[in-house]
């Protein structure tokens, strides 16, 4: 075999998953990216905040490794000096939402969130005087990241273990082999290679259901559709104006969290996400500037005195979901396709928020698979 472990995709999932190789084992390792460096994807596309596992069902992938991620990466950054900020967070609702208030905050007790408490109007505005509400959960351990020092560091521990990275390369094919696979990539020069490896790791992100394809066409594994999510920025008024994060209860019909209120490590206040759904795995990273009265209308709710001209348009992520009509919220997809006839293969499919609180405990369990079985 050419590798121990091909891990295809470098985003903050893989990134953290090289780390826990590099940390806990000898294994040789590569690393495959279809960009021109790590966590250009999902991973730098996104709020950046480290989720607290309020919104979760208590028996979930997502409840398990977001509240056991959480811990893991304050430790980290602490450790590494990577800039963080547990400012918390108020999911905000007015006289109507009361009770959906309640479920988050019994949820959160579930899954053994710390932290939580239900407050007024009142204390919401000794907490932040530009925002108004009835009602509010609390939330004392959420926060947000540079997701960028945070991968930077992932990939320099990845790194000074010798591992290697291919950059602009994807993976067109593979092929079960004895012991292992054989993946045929397409190099940074349009060559066609091949790598061999005992085990494979697909944390290809948006492609992951591809991926996951080219070695089985059973229909029970999951298929992806795109959520297409825009961010607007607000004008610099209103930077430093706010020390916490700021949320309206959960939009259940786009399995979404709803158009929040969040900043950055400059004080720069965001709007975002929307939630569309894309079909046929489009990448269209073009804020749509038509969804700035939507925006306006959604934030201008809780937030006091905000204005139109307020708003420009960011940026565009995309959330890689496993569609269920019946339930839009849905669970990542986590397994070692042994059962299926593939030992050494396993598909994380359907990473998405709260993937980058989650990664370290996802790095933590992949290890537990390859090494414990």
């Amino acid at each position: 075999m050419d590798y121990d472990v091909v891990i295809i995709g470098a985003g903050v999932v893989g990134l953290a998953i090289a780390k826990e190789l590099a940390e806990q084992t000898d294994k040789t390792v590569l690393i495959i990216e279809k960009e021109a460096s790590f966590g250009m994807g999902i991973s730098s596309r996104n709020s950046e905040v480290i989720h607290s596992g309020i919104y979760y069902p208590t028996e979930s992938l997502k409840a398990k490794y977001c509240t056991r991620g959480r811990d893991l990466l304050y430790d980290f950054c602490r450790q590494y000096s990577v800039w963080h900020n547990q400012c918390g967070k108020l999911v905000i609702g007015d006289k109507n939402q009361q009770t959906e208030i309640e479920r988050l905050y019994e949820q959160g007790i579930k899954n053994s969130v710390p932290d939580l408490k239900i407050i007024d109007k009142s204390e919401i505005q000794k907490l932040e005087p530009h925002i108004d509400g009835d009602k509010a959960l609390f939330v004392g351990c959420t926060g947000i990241v540079s997701s960028h020092d945070l991968m930077a560091q992932l990939y320099r521990i990845s790194s000074e273990k010798d591992h290697d990275y291919l950059f602009f390369s994807e993976v067109i094919n593979a092929t079960q082999i004895d012991n292992g696979y054989q993946l045929e990539l397409s190099n940074p020069l349009g060559v066609k290679e091949t790598v061999t490896a005992e085990w494979v790791i697909n944390s290809a992100g948006l492609q992951s259901d591809l991926i996951a394809s080219m070695i089985s066409d059973h229909t029970e594994l999951p298929k992806l559709r795109y959520s297409k999510g825009c961010y607007f920025s607000l004008s610099s008024k209103w930077r430093g104006r706010f020390n916490h994060l700021v949320y309206p209860v959960p939009d259940k019909k786009h399995g979404s969290l709803g158009i929040h209120l969040s900043f950055d490590q400059t004080n720069t206040v965001k709007l975002g996400p929307s939630a569309h759904w894309i079909d046929d795995h489009q990448e269209n990273y073009e804020v749509d500037r038509s969804l700035k009265h939507l925006f306006y209308n959604g934030a201008s709710q809780y937030i006091k005195e905000l204005k139109t001209n307020d708003l420009s348009p960011d940026f565009v992520g995309i959330r890689p979901k496993i569609y269920n009509v019946d339930d839009p919220l849905s669970d990542f997809y986590i397994h070692h396709e042994e059962n299926k006839g593939f030992p050494g293969w396993v598909n994380l499919i359907g990473i998405e928020s709260p993937g980058l609180t989650s990664a370290l405990a996802i790095g933590e369990e992949l290890i537990h698979i390859m090494v414990d079985g």
